[in-house]
């Protein structure tokens, strides 16, 4: 049985062709003499037909024979491609694409029409290396250049391409102003001196975060992973001082921060500096609170009477937790009472909540275990950031 979709990809071309025999018939006359609308009406009605009966494959055949002989179906089978490829079907669209290239005396802007759609078609179906060499040679049109540098820059993020991916913002940000006002090529140098880490090359990676930090747009990752860089030196005084400035600029990172500070104030046996910041942070955010409190679940290391302070207020401020725990305990005189029911409460909610639901980005909702500088499904940066609620997937059926 015909879809709601089929119907409406048959409205779609029922309308162009009334449109294209409207075209054809008031015409001058010489073109009127060489065009054929009852021909064409009757391709059209057989294409509709077999698109009604499901049968998109017969439907392509009759509408790619109109496209051989008639120039004025060009439009509606560029809109037969994209829907085609909006309906998932890459394949198809692929095909209408192809056979208008193929024509012999297609004009220049017909040609790089079918060539972003022929390359679009095959972003869409994951043949990347395709869609970039088409894109690639789009970069010499006046029409599409700026939409084939935008492509070639997400087929560069996706690869994980850094420098093609400098280059090719770079050169967007000298086309588009729009581009200009983000942070996008800080990230990169910032994604460069991950790698760097990773292959243990130190220096690389503060060259790369200098070049971050040139950038029209910087980002606090920057900040954060020098911080990092001072950690893992032994320069814990450094160290701290790098986490305080990244929650100076960035407040929805105190989560992802915390547990840094408290690791390096550790190493230097300075609990009572830790407090000092924990209390700063709670005097400036009514929400860093909620946040330490989170932290203190996630890390067992952390242990902090400040810490500790903020995960009670946490528990007894959530009606869900307040039925789950005893919270008299909680309420006690006794600090060590205190003390002992909170190490049992945050050991159980350690086992129970849902560490995959850790971070959450706040344009689209994806919810990952790891923080993201670029969500992987809006593909948004900085747009992930530490939950400030816990999730318990073991209590939902």
């Amino acid at each position: 049985m015909p879809t709601e979709s089929t119907f409406l990809l048959a409205g779609l071309f029922f309308l162009a062709a009334a449109l294209g025999y409207f075209f054809a018939r008031f015409s001058d006359d010489e073109a009127e003499e060489e065009q054929t609308p009852g021909r064409i009406s009757a391709d059209y009605i057989k294409g509709l037909n077999f698109l009604l009966n499901e049968e998109p494959d017969q439907a392509l055949e009759v509408f790619m024979r109109m496209v051989q002989v008639d120039d004025e179906t060009l439009e509606t089978h560029f809109a037969l491609g994209s829907l085609f490829r909006r309906r998932g079907e890459v394949d198809r669209a692929i095909r209408v694409h192809q056979n208008i290239i193929a024509r012999p005396r297609l004009s220049d802007a017909h040609r790089e029409q079918a060539l972003v759609a022929l390359a679009e078609d095959y972003l869409s179906a994951g043949l990347l290396d395709r869609a970039e060499q088409l894109f690639s040679e789009l970069k010499a049109s006046g029409a599409h250049q700026v939409r084939a540098v935008r492509k070639l820059v997400r087929i560069y993020e996706v690869t994980r391409d850094w420098q093609q991916a400098i280059e090719a913002y770079t050169e967007l940000e000298k086309l588009d102003p729009q581009a200009a006002t983000e942070s996008r090529v800080a990230h990169y140098y910032c994604e460069l001196a991950e790698q760097a880490l990773r292959d243990d090359d130190v220096n690389a990676a503060k060259g790369f975060l200098k070049k971050a930090d040139a950038c029209q747009n910087t980002t606090v990752r920057a900040n954060l992973l020098r911080a990092d860089l001072q950690r893992m030196a032994g320069n814990h005084r450094r160290a701290i001082a790098g986490y305080r400035e990244v929650l100076e600029r960035e407040r929805r990172l105190i989560g992802e921060v915390v547990p840094k500070i408290a690791a390096s104030a550790r190493a230097r046996n300075d609990q009572s500096g830790l407090t000092r910041v924990l209390e700063q942070l709670r005097d400036a955010d009514p929400n860093a609170s909620k946040a330490i409190a989170l932290a203190a679940v996630y890390d067992a290391d952390i242990v902090n009477a400040t810490v500790l302070a903020c995960l009670r207020d946490y528990v007894l401020d959530d009606p869900v937790l307040t039925n789950l725990v005893d919270v008299s305990r909680l309420r006690a005189d006794d600090a060590e009472a205190q003390r002992a029911a909170l190490d049992e409460i945050r050991t159980g909610l350690r086992r129970v909540v849902s560490q995959a639901h850790r971070y959450r980005c706040k344009s689209c909702g994806y919810v990952t275990s790891e923080l993201l500088w670029q969500c992987p499904s809006c593909r948004a940066w900085e747009t992930v950031s530490p939950s400030v609620q816990l999730s318990f997937p073991s209590f939902v059926s």
